[in-house]
């Protein structure tokens, strides 16, 4: 067996596919933002930490800086392309779920609110963040989760009935076992 080397900035791309999350912030004027994440994971379960790497320069860090609160929203692959579309630029202040056709649901223990259209979600305060190279560590402490009806069988995600968006790069997702790319 052979191996060729890879360009180091694209050393990700072999940890791939990952899964993809849509995080919803709120700025401190009550302005709904959200974008997808596949730089995710979780990190401890006691406490129940969740970690999300995120460009310091875009508007869902910014929120998460000055409020810090977030939502982590678990989409699947009916809303693939309402994911895609809260990835684009808008100006600060546009709501993203209002232009992607996804309907906002108030949180109990945070500001931001979640997404219906969801698998899960996960209501979190911002416990730490740090910097990572070109990237910050958001790391958020999960209050409350909520997950959709019969989303769970035997204690895990029914993958075969949620269809979880998995990210293998650019517009390129694996939902199940099919190769997905968005418009």
């Amino acid at each position: 067996m052979k191996f060729t080397d890879l360009d180091l900035e694209n050393f990700y791309r072999v940890l791939a596919p990952r899964p993809t999350i849509i995080v919803t912030t709120i700025s401190p004027e009550g302005e709904v933002n959200a974008a997808p994440f596949s730089f995710t994971m979780p990190v401890s379960v006691q406490p129940p930490l969740i970690a999300v790497a995120s460009v310091p320069s875009h508007h869902t860090y910014h929120n998460i800086e000055k409020t810090r609160e977030m939502v982590v929203n678990i989409p699947s692959e009916d809303i693939l392309q309402k994911l895609w579309i809260t990835g684009e630029k808008f100006p600060k202040g546009v709501n993203e779920l209002e232009k992607a056709g996804l309907t906002q649901m108030p949180s109990v223990k945070v500001s931001p609110p979640w997404i219906k259209e969801s698998i899960a979600y996960m209501e979190c305060k911002i416990d730490r963040t740090l910097e990572c190279g070109d990237h910050n560590l958001v790391i958020g402490e999960v209050l409350k989760v909520g997950v959709r009806e019969n989303a769970i069988k035997e204690g895990l995600l029914d993958v075969e009935l949620t269809k979880p968006i998995l990210h293998l790069g650019g517009k390129n997702f694996v939902v199940g076992d099919h190769h997905r790319t968005v418009d």
